[in-house]
């Protein structure tokens, strides 16, 4: 896809979109975290991905991942396209969250902050909500809660609808890949 860049590697790989909104920089990381089958996501599955905004436009994720990605959030009335699937995905809601914040410490980023920071132990640094940035090499402190249960068990219900609809096509003797294309 155009506006669309690759970093890093395994499971820390990265994909950056950066494609301009109304005319301004408009920057969104994200990554797959998992992928289920379905009977209505593209391509026969649906992506659980990561995302990191870099910059603030409005709805930006939301515009990102439908117009650059051509893959729109689950529930998104407003940019999933309104076909046959999308619509049937839209029952649950918007399946977009934010659980996760890191905000620059007021003090670690200071002079005197920063030669307090060198003192502090490498565990005592990773044990509570306050990390260096990779990026910036800022200090920030960080907020996260897991993600609400209604993803993982729209993704189960998804799969498993998926698996048994597979099943019973497998099982009359059908071209499953003929099928889903349908």
């Amino acid at each position: 896809f155009d506006g669309i860049s690759t970093y890093g590697d395994g499971e820390f790989k990265w994909n950056r979109i950066d494609n301009d909104l109304e005319g301004k920089s408009a920057i969104t990381d994200w990554r797959v975290v998992g992928k289920v089958e379905s009977l209505h996501g593209k391509a026969g599955q649906l992506t659980l991905v990561e995302v990191k905004p870099k910059t603030g436009r409005y709805h930006q994720i939301r515009r990102h991942m439908a117009w650059v990605c051509e893959s729109p959030l689950v529930g998104d009335t407003t940019y999933d396209g309104g076909d046959e699937n999308a619509l049937r995905l839209r029952k649950r809601g918007l399946f977009l969250c934010s659980n996760e914040i890191a905000v620059e410490h007021p003090y670690y980023n200071t002079p005197a902050g920063q030669l307090d920071w060198i003192k502090v132990e490498k565990d005592e640094k990773m044990k509570g909500c306050l990390r260096e940035d990779e990026e910036s090499g800022k200090v920030v402190v960080v907020a996260k809660i897991d993600l609400p249960e209604k993803f993982e068990a729209f993704l189960r219900h998804e799969s498993s609808r998926a698996e048994k609809f597979l099943n019973q096509l497998e099982g009359q003797g059908k071209n499953v890949d003929a099928q889903i294309d349908d």
